[in-house]
């Protein structure tokens, strides 16, 4: 009897799922709000590896179209590439430096660099060409093999991840990183007019029905002063007195090349902006301004604006 019961319930299940019904919906996953608040501040989330025999985390980068893998090390200050993944991409050597790791004296050779991703991370938009340190990564590589480990092209050191305000969430497994633009960009997005300046040593009268005006925009630097108009691609680094900016041409951010066209100082406080800009390029090769003054036959502009309204 309780077999007929069996069967006759069995038949009746396989009738409602054959027929179409739809089955119970399962309970959607609750989202990552620690992923949403960090991408909206302008973070990108970067999938993290991390292999059942090795605790260690890895992460998938591009070098130009160039697969390789790096080791996230962040007790390694500098950013390392094997010196066969320099040569099989063809990049020159620069100047002999040594480092002084866990291991000892590690010693290499400079390269400069373009074109790298980190996951989706492209750090084309932080800044132009930056230099690495090429080391021979044979013995790590012949530890891995005996481990039976995927190699390693490169270690991910600590002063890239902090100059991108590197976010790792072990338990996710995910490294997150953002640019210092994106950082800093809530604090200046908008117009600003300008309400005071000096330009090689002078006073810079301001017109009140005229004054300079800058606007950030589009990831852009807009600068209308008189009949003057700049507009310019813009990086930033944060440094001790500020953020120093590098300028460039706006459609060429992503470009192979990119040349700067101008630089700068900035920094905001209590509603206050302040640039020092070197607007010339000649004169923008004397290098970044260290501070915000500008001197006689120093081809700097000083202003401090506030906040159009």
């Amino acid at each position: 009897m309780n077999r007929t019961w069996m069967l006759v319930a069995l038949a009746a299940l396989l009738s409602v799922t054959a027929s179409g019904q739809p089955k119970p919906a399962e309970n959607p996953p609750e989202p990552n709000a620690f992923r949403q608040l960090l991408e909206k501040k302008g973070y990108v989330a970067v999938p993290l590896t991390q292999g059942e025999a090795d605790e260690r985390f890895t992460v998938e980068c591009k070098i130009g179209t160039e697969a390789c893998r790096f080791l996230l090390d962040t007790g390694a200050d500098r950013t390392i590439l094997d010196t066969a993944l320099v040569k099989k991409l063809g990049l020159k050597h620069g100047d002999a430096v040594e480092k002084v790791g866990i291991g000892g004296v590690e010693k290499g050779f400079e390269v400069t660099l373009r074109g790298m991703s980190i996951g989706t991370f492209d750090t084309r938009a932080v800044s132009g060409p930056f230099t690495l340190m090429a080391s021979d990564l044979s013995d790590l590589n012949a530890v891995q093999d005996r481990r039976k480990l995927r190699r390693i092209d490169g270690l991910l050191g600590h002063k890239l991840l902090r100059s991108n305000s590197a976010v790792i969430d072990y338990p996710a497994r995910t490294l997150y990183l953002c640019t210092p633009l994106n950082r800093l960009w809530p604090e200046i997005e908008g117009r600003w007019v300008a309400s005071e300046g000096q330009e090689d040593g002078r006073v810079r009268q301001i017109d009140p029905a005229a004054p300079p005006r800058l606007e950030f925009k589009d990831r852009t630097f807009r600068l209308t002063d008189g009949n003057k108009q700049y507009l310019f691609g813009i990086h930033t680094l944060p440094v001790k007195n500020g953020h120093a900016m590098v300028f460039f041409h706006p459609e060429k951010d992503l470009a192979k090349e990119l040349v700067y066209k101008a630089i700068g100082l900035l920094k905001v406080a209590d509603g206050r902006l302040t640039v020092c800009l070197c607007l010339d390029n000649a004169t923008a090769v004397k290098g970044m301004p260290e501070d915000f003054k500008a001197p006689a036959d120093s081809g700097r502009l000083l202003l401090e604006f506030r906040r159009e309204k």
